[in-house]
């Protein structure tokens, strides 16, 4: 296999020399572990959803880690509770502790990657959870360095792959993911950044405050990805060029890179309509749209506003950047009655529903 070149985050030319056995039939070697990394809403999930199907495709088996998954193998907490006490450690500086912690469970995974044939995405994981909550909590940036550099010689074995992506405008793309994904994220965010330590300490104020903490995270983060000694590759992605992107990191990987770009939804209009689930209190609802032959899914909770339904088997379907899928049933003429919504539980919650596609309603007149 030939190295191939990448450019780190100052623009410069660097050879990947390493090879992946699973992921090249050329390779002498092979990756356990692929990082994504990136600010809040920089395509990490949506490049992981479709690294998980491009693998499965290629019949590698590969599991894939949403950051906000139950069980994930990386996590020193459980639920809200136990979150809430790792928070409290850091807020009363007991950020080592809470290194230790993580750091053995750095350990306990790559010791099982070693024993097992599934290739592992985490997206978040290496500059995200942890990282980007010890800064806001204001531990000495030599002290996250020193975490970094521990993760990275523990995971050396698992000949691990970085796909860093990044914007250069750190502001206005803080402004898209928020008019994105709507409901309130502008004032979380705020809120995050604005009350934490660093914030406080800074005297950081409103959106201007909050873009301010994530561009002083970026210097630490474009500076972890300059140390970082693994096979790396950082991507702009500003311009939202997701072909072009998704091409640049198969061939990183070592994947094929023809034929990737998704089926068209055969007689997509037929799926599309309004759904209902009876819920405890209340009726829930939820839309399918159908746009320029692509579905989306609209205010089913837990998934961000007009989310693309990804086919991946008749009637079923990937929520696009999320682990949930979608099937869709008819009856015996053949007319979509149902929808089933099911994926990994989540801190915020499940999806797991079955709801019911309302009839349309015939428009009469009085002659």
């Amino acid at each position: 296999m030939q190295p191939c070149l990448h450019r780190n985050v100052d623009g410069l030319p660097c050879p990947l020399v390493r090879t992946r056995k699973g992921l090249s039939m050329q390779s002498n070697s092979r990756t356990a572990l692929i990082l994504l990394e990136g600010l809040p809403g920089s395509g990490k999930s949506t490049l992981a959803h479709f690294l998980i199907r491009r693998l499965r495709e290629q019949g590698i088996a590969a599991k894939w880690w949403y950051e906000e998954e139950i069980g994930h193998p990386l996590y020193i907490f459980h639920d809200a509770a136990s979150m809430q006490q790792v928070l409290d450690n850091l807020a009363a500086g007991n950020y080592r502790q809470v290194i230790t912690a993580a750091l053995a469970k750095w350990r306990q995974l790559s010791q099982a990657l070693q024993t097992s044939d599934t290739v592992v995405i985490l997206d978040s994981c290496l500059f995200g959870y942890l990282t980007w909550t010890l800064f806001p909590y204001d531990a000495p940036q030599q002290d996250i360095h020193a975490y970094l550099a521990e993760v990275a010689r523990i995971i050396h074995d698992n000949d691990p792959c970085l796909v860093y992506l990044y914007q250069d405008d750190v502001t206005a793309a803080l402004r898209k993911i928020c008019a994105r994904r709507g409901g309130g994220t502008a004032d979380r965010l705020i809120r995050n950044a604005t009350e934490s330590a660093y914030g406080k300490h800074h005297g950081l104020q409103g959106f201007s405050g909050m873009a301010s903490l994530w561009r002083d995270y970026r210097a630490v983060t474009d500076d972890a990805f300059a140390r970082i000694t693994i096979p790396k590759l950082a991507i702009e992605n500003s311009a939202g060029d997701w072909v072009s992107y998704q091409r640049t990191v198969l061939q990183f990987l070592g994947l094929p890179d023809a034929a990737f770009i998704d089926s068209p939804v055969q007689h997509a209009n037929r799926f599309a309509g309004e759904y209902y689930a009876q819920m405890v209190d209340a009726e829930a609802s939820c839309i399918v749209l159908c746009e320029n032959g692509e579905l989306l899914l609209d205010r089913l909770p837990l998934v961000w506003p007009r989310n693309r339904l990804v086919p991946i088997a008749q009637n079923a379907f990937a929520v696009e950047s999320l682990p949930f899928t979608v099937l869709f049933e008819e009856d015996a003429p053949g007319e979509v009655v149902r929808m089933i919504v099911t994926g990994s539980a989540l801190f915020s919650g499940t999806v797991d529903n079955i709801f019911r596609k309302k009839e349309k309603r015939m428009k009469t007149s009085l002659v």
